[in-house]
């Protein structure tokens, strides 16, 4: 078998059941051990976790989301509050929108000019989502934008769900 960073995560999570069990551990245990050990060093390490899907061959693009300075640094602070990332939220929001559970509102867009646009800059917030998520989302966008009457993207949704899952008791700001 190959020794992917999946297997030895896999190898981790075995030896601390047998530790957790009572069971005693052997020196072959413990070899493994030091490359399971690793293998969790690694996955903690910032983006390490991409490691996993890059040995299944799970292919990732950015998505960039456009949204004023304030919207997205309080959406990172509630993503880090509640232990998500905005990643995972945004992909929760694809699945739950291609699976009918969950329905994107209508984008609301104020366009800002002086001082407040100044005080508040638009800026970009990237995420990170499989390949073919995307895809099968992009495939369903225009009938989905037929049957809501109102034009839904990929963005629109990302933000829309981001805000749902994080500030949900927050009222709709404006992109």
């Amino acid at each position: 078998m190959d020794r992917t960073r999946r297997n030895e995560l896999q190898t981790a999570s075995a030896l601390l059941h047998k530790v957790a069990d009572g069971v005693e551990l052997t020196a072959g245990d413990a070899l493994q051990a030091v490359i399971a050990a690793a293998a969790v060093d690694a996955v903690l390490e910032p983006g390490g976790w991409t490691q996993i899907r890059e040995d299944e061959g799970v292919f990732t693009t950015n998505l960039s989301l456009t949204t004023r300075a304030s919207l997205r640094d309080e959406l990172k602070s509630a993503a880090k509050a509640k232990r998500k990332t905005l990643t995972s939220v945004v992909t929760d929001g694809f699945r739950e929108v291609l699976e009918g559970t969950w329905t994107p509102p209508e984008s609301r867009r104020i366009v800002r000019t002086g001082e407040s646009a100044k005080s508040d800059p638009r800026v970009v917030l990237n995420v990170t989502i499989e390949d073919a998520l995307r895809v099968r989302l992009r495939d369903r966008l225009p009938g989905l934008s037929s049957a809501l009457g109102y034009k839904v993207t990929e963005s629109g949704i990302a933000l829309s769900y981001l805000r749902h899952k994080l500030l949900p008791a927050a009222p709709v700001k404006p992109e």
